[in-house]
């Protein structure tokens, strides 16, 4: 799956949200760090805007992310 461009490369959609305790569109799975669950405003604020960058999760796995092009495709 390739993320919108944008979007933090981490970021995995929900798709059986029934088995979740509380719904959230997505969760944070890092190669390197168990699975987090972001609170709903930072899914919105953070992980699905360019601010994802500035997120200390990300910075510790960028090395994991998958490539962009410059156009924000894989």
């Amino acid at each position: 799956m390739v993320n919108p461009p944008g979007q933090c490369p981490f970021l995995i959609p929900v798709v059986a949200d029934g088995l979740w305790l509380y719904p959230v569109p997505a969760y944070c799975r890092r190669p390197d760090a168990p699975v987090r669950v972001p609170a709903p405003g930072t899914l919105v604020r953070v992980c699905t805007t360019g601010e994802h960058a500035r997120c200390p999760g990300f910075q510790r796995s960028a090395s994991f992310a998958p490539a962009h092009d410059a156009d924000g495709s894989s």
